[in-house]
């Protein structure tokens, strides 16, 4: 990994800061929160005053990790003027950070600085980290410590490697690169605790949430033309058992074990949207495809909303608009 002059710039902005506001992205995940936890750390170790945001609430697997007990998810934290800074995690645009609405006010009186993977990032931020080569957030915020000689504490040290094996599943996917295995390598030495990470990441399937899972994969269709492979989640699949970690990990899990081109995984949600989420293997780019809905994300890993109901026809799934 070389040097990036872009990180030395960020950390002295970041140690000037009076106060620094660090935003996760809307439906978090491991690499999102993984990052701004071990940002936050470093931030507190400092004496830099900090405040983490996410709209949507953390999902219960990732308690374990520093400092999440404090994030908020009031969006007055904008408006109250505290923060000269402000660090976007993992987000392709201000609308999935959920800032969109503040954006403009917040350049205007903040800097913003952009850390993410993306290779649909529209480039947001006063200053963009932004590197689509790399495995996962969590490997850029891990660089930004190397390059600016920081001491890498257990704590973020847990909380990085949360979200490499996160946007890796585990070391199985193409994101797996040699860069990715020797910052998972160097978080290992700093102390990383791997079992942690291994039984909140992996070993969490409750009874519900595979009952749940039997009925996703009894529901997938294939098109042998096209080489996709589809399935739903129905908004009457959920209820007081069944919750939204019950059907995390669904389109990594069938990517990872289908002999398919392409994974499609359709999700109704509450608000009347129907959630895509995208995979595939070397060769499919489904972030175009993703792009084409309103959404965005990697060349092999992708998502779109989009408001209607599913429908089920006899060889496809079908988005009925509303």
């Amino acid at each position: 990994m070389q040097f990036d002059q872009r990180n030395k710039s960020v950390y002295d902005i970041m140690k000037r800061a009076q106060s620094v506001l660090l935003v996760s992205h809307r439906g978090p995940d491991g690499d999102t929160i993984g990052a701004t936890s071990a940002l936050r750390r470093w931030c507190e170790r400092e004496g830099i005053a900090v405040v983490n945001f996410c709209t949507d609430p953390l999902p219960q697997k990732y308690l374990f990790l520093a400092g999440t007990e404090k994030y908020v998810s009031d969006p007055a934290v904008f408006d109250d003027g505290k923060h000269d800074v402000v660090v976007v995690c993992d987000c392709g645009d201000s609308r999935f950070a959920g800032i969109d609405s503040h954006i403009d006010s917040l350049k205007k009186r903040a800097t913003v600085i952009n850390f993410d993977h993306h290779p649909t990032n529209e480039g947001y931020g006063h200053l963009n980290i932004i590197d689509a080569a790399a495995s996962s957030t969590c490997e850029l915020v891990y660089r930004f410590f190397v390059d600016n000689q920081v001491e890498i504490c257990r704590d973020m040290a847990t909380s990085l490697l949360t979200g490499l094996l996160t946007d890796t599943g585990n070391f199985s996917n193409p994101a797996t690169t040699r860069d990715a295995i020797e910052a998972a390598s160097g978080l290992l030495k700093s102390g990383a605790r791997m079992h942690d990470v291994g039984r909140n990441l992996f070993r969490n399937k409750s009874v519900g949430s595979l009952r749940l899972w039997g009925a996703v994969l009894a529901r997938l269709k294939y098109d042998e033309k096209l080489g996709v492979a589809s399935t739903v989640i129905l908004a009457d699949d959920l209820n007081e058992e069944t919750t939204d970690e019950h059907v995390e990990g669904v389109s990594n899990f069938l990517n990872t074990f289908l002999d398919a081109d392409v994974i499609m995984v359709l999700r109704e949600m509450p608000d009347g949207q129907v959630r895509g989420s995208l995979r595939s293997v070397e060769g499919v780019d489904v972030s175009r495809v993703a792009k084409l809905m309103g959404g965005g994300g990697h060349c092999k890993a992708a998502g779109f909303s989009m408001a209607g109901r599913i429908v089920e026809e006899t060889d496809v799934w079908r988005v009925e608009r509303t």
